[in-house]
């Protein structure tokens, strides 16, 4: 038998999947598009890497959000430390998503759309990759956290 609590994890566990695979699958190809200079490509691209942004992962870390908070409040776990590890991870989620992540994917498409020189465009598509991968890693550090549950 099916409890609540099993239905608020797969849902749980499905939303993390579409947001951050669905995230790091995008950012991967414009990034490789952006390192092999083609920005005419990359510019017709980023207006649907963004709506997938603000469409489905955003709703999806909600999503994790709120299931998350059900499954600690039914599950009884909400001072354990992996939790409160878990909160932080969606927090700094809100935080670097809204602005460090928007702004500068922001500016990569601003300068692949335009006339701007190679160099800027190559500082920029290197200073996205970076902050890419920092997020990613985070993400994967907080879902690292969930499975392992240390402090249970």
């Amino acid at each position: 038998m099916t409890n609540m609590y099993g239905l608020l994890k797969v849902l749980h566990v499905l939303s993390v999947v579409i947001w951050i695979g669905g995230v790091a699958a995008l950012w991967t190809m414009a990034l490789r598009l952006a390192r092999a200079g083609n920005r005419t490509v990359m510019a017709a691209i980023l207006p649907g890497v963004t709506r997938y942004g603000q469409r489905v992962a955003g709703p999806a870390s909600i999503v994790v959000l709120i299931t998350g908070i059900s499954m600690a409040i039914i599950g009884h776990v909400g001072q354990t430390l992996w939790v409160q590890l878990g909160m932080a991870g969606i927090l700094l989620h809100f935080i670097l998503g809204a602005t460090l992540v928007r702004r500068t994917w922001t500016q990569l498409g601003r300068l692949a759309s335009e006339s701007a020189d190679d160099t800027r465009f190559s500082a920029m598509a290197r200073r996205a990759t970076t902050v890419s991968w920092i997020y990613l890693l985070l993400m994967a550090a907080v879902i690292t956290v969930m499975v392992f549950k240390p402090g249970s």
